[in-house]
C-alpha cells in the first residue's frame, strides 16, 4: 500500500464495499489485516457472504471489527450448500449486516443449473426488498438475465 503513502491518512476514505475476508486464503495473516487496514485508511468495510456458513464467518468478524460490516446470501455457485432462505433472513436482521449478496447467476462456471439460479436470485431479491436493504450482484456470462431480473424487481 506504498501508494497511499503520498497522501495524508485524514484525505484517505477508503470503503472497501465487496471483500470476502473469511476466505480460507487469509488464514495466515486475516487479524494482522484487518487491524492495519483502519490505520492504512480504510474507513469502512464490508465482507460477503457466499452461503450460509460464509455468511455466519462474516457476521463474527464484523462483531470483532468495529468498522467491519457484512452481508449474507448465496452466491449461485454456492446452490448446493442448501443453506434455507430462513437462514440467511436471521443472518441478515443482524445489525451489522448491510446488504443481501452475493447474489446473482453465473453461467460460466455453473450453467446446467439456470433455472434454479434464477429462482434463487429472485428469492433473495425479494428478501432484500423486504429487508429494505441493498443487493451485491454477481454477473458472469449471464447479463442478459441478471438485468431483466433486476429490472423486474427494481430491488
Amino acid at each position: 500500500m506504498e501508494y497511499l503513502s503520498e497522501y495524508p491518512l485524514a484525505e484517505r476514505l477508503i470503503i472497501d464495499t465487496h471483500a470476502h475476508y473469511d476466505d480460507a486464503r487469509f488464514e495466515s495473516e486475516r487479524e494482522e489485516l484487518l487491524n492495519a487496514l483502519p490505520g492504512s485508511g480504510v474507513q469502512k468495510a464490508i465482507t460477503c457472504g457466499c452461503d450460509g456458513a460464509s455468511s455466519k464467518a462474516a457476521q463474527a468478524l464484523s462483531e470483532r471489527y468495529g468498522y467491519l460490516y457484512y452481508s449474507a446470501g448465496i452466491h449461485p455457485g454456492n446452490l448446493e450448500s442448501r443453506t434455507p432462505l430462513a437462514e440467511i433472513e436471521r443472518l441478515a436482521r443482524h445489525p451489522k449486516c448491510v446488504a443481501i449478496g452475493e447474489i446473482g447467476l453465473d453461467y460460466y462456471w455453473v450453467s446446467d443449473n439456470k433455472q434454479e439460479q434464477i429462482e434463487w436470485f429472485e428469492k433473495q431479491i425479494l428478501l432484500a426488498k423486504k429487508l429494505d436493504l441493498p443487493v451485491i450482484v454477481h454477473d458472469r456470462e449471464a447479463h442478459a438475465d441478471t438485468m431483466d431480473i433486476l429490472k423486474k424487481h427494481r430491488p
